[in-house]
């Protein structure tokens, strides 16, 4: 029997769910409604673990062997401390623009059948009378599930510290984390290449350093001139370019049930991911494959497969939730960890979470171990390479 599934949301989770729904039931109407133009994108690069896209490939290899040929990749990731840059090995990293991650979702959707309306928004769950599964892929701020959050036990919380995404061009080497501490204030940017010579910069500040360096009563454009002067080594005098980069803090969105009679919530409409434990994108775009494998195992059950995508992606995300509050405490309370030697402040970092152990670090990343070893209980000179 041929069903409609209506995608609410033109974004990598709800994209990659229409592509794989309709790739596998041709007869299936598969249609995704996004309030944005199709060339419109908010923010700059996406990075990806290659742990993380092996997941993605589960879902459908080609597509993904398709993304990778417009990435940039890397080895190692670097954190910078006191001057000092620390190299971690032993992992690999993919970085895309995201409007080309779109466009190419887009594209496969197009190929497979699915139909796409864009600069709707939908305003209510109205629509859900009108389809068999309603997909909620609209984000941290979704209409869909706003319409129903007792219903979802939809539960909003504002953490501590502040951030805003920029782009720079300047192409960085590797995923980079660089910690600044001035007067007695601390400050941290992440920042990678997702093109030969575009890279994301994401600035962020803990609380006291929100007030203490005047920020709070700041304009936007004065908060971004701070960055770039409190970064201008990093930046090599490279300006930050803003992409509606509004100043704000981490929401963390959690909803007590996923799904309500025909709708169901995936991504950050279900559960917002932080940036400091991976990509939200790839977290997103994997509770698509769930979703998509549980109405695989189920067929036309809808209520079987909400249950079977619920039972059997909770577990994983209720780890990685306890990874990011971990991580979260961790940052919002970075100041008390400057006073760490560089080594032992990257290994700290490293540990934050609980899910890499120092085993795995010996096993996955053993020069660095080496290193830390050597260094961690001594005086580092700042020897800070040029990029």
């Amino acid at each position: 029997m041929a069903m409609h599934f209506e995608v609410v949301g033109g974004g990598p989770a709800g994209l990659y769910f229409a592509y794989l729904m309709k790739k596998s039931h041709p007869k299936h109407v598969v249609r995704v409604v996004e309030q944005n133009a199709a060339n419109a994108t908010y923010g700059f690069g996406v990075v990806l673990s290659g742990r993380a896209l092996g997941f993605l490939e589960e879902g459908d290899p080609a597509a993904i062997a398709r993304l990778t040929r417009r990435m940039q990749t890397w080895s190692d990731q670097h954190i910078v401390h006191k001057g000092v840059r620390v190299v971690v090995d032993g992992s690999s990293y993919f970085a895309i623009e995201r409007l080309a991650l779109l466009e190419e979702l887009q594209n496969r959707c197009r190929e497979a059948g699915v139909e796409i309306e864009f600069g709707k928004r939908t305003e209510s769950s109205a629509d859900a009378r009108d389809c068999d599964v309603l997909v909620a892929a609209d984000g941290a701020n979704s209409a869909v599930r706003d319409c129903h959050t007792a219903a979802f036990d939809t539960r909003v919380v504002e953490l501590e510290n502040h951030f805003a995404w920029y782009g720079v061009e300047r192409p960085y080497g590797a995923h980079t984390l660089t910690f600044v501490q001035r007067n007695g204030l601390t400050f941290c940017a992440h920042h990678y290449r997702y093109t030969p010579a575009m890279s994301t910069f994401v600035a962020e500040v803990d609380a006291a350093t929100w007030q203490g360096s005047g920020m709070s009563s700041m304009t936007d454009d004065e908060r971004k001139r701070l960055f770039e002067d409190t970064y201008r080594d990093t930046l090599r005098g490279a300006k930050l370019v803003s992409n509606r980069s509004i100043w704000r803090r981490w929401s963390l969105v959690t909803n007590g049930r996923w799904h309500y009679r025909n709708i169901v919530l995936i991504g950050d409409a279900q559960r917002s991911a932080h940036p400091s434990i991976g990509s939200g994108t790839r977290l997103a775009m994997e509770d698509s494959i769930a979703l998509w494998r549980a109405f695989e195992a189920e067929g036309t059950d809808v209520q079987a497969a909400f249950e079977r995508y619920e039972r059997e992606r909770r577990p994983v995300r209720d780890k990685l939730n306890a990874a990011a509050e971990r991580s979260i405490a961790w940052y919002e309370n970075v100041a008390s960890k400057m006073a760490l030697s560089p080594y032992e402040f990257a290994y700290d970092y490293l540990l934050r979470t609980g899910l890499m152990t120092r085993e795995r670090l010996e096993r996955d990343s053993p020069r660095f171990m080496e290193r830390y070893l050597e260094n961690a209980n001594l005086t580092v000179v700042p020897t800070l390479r040029q990029e």
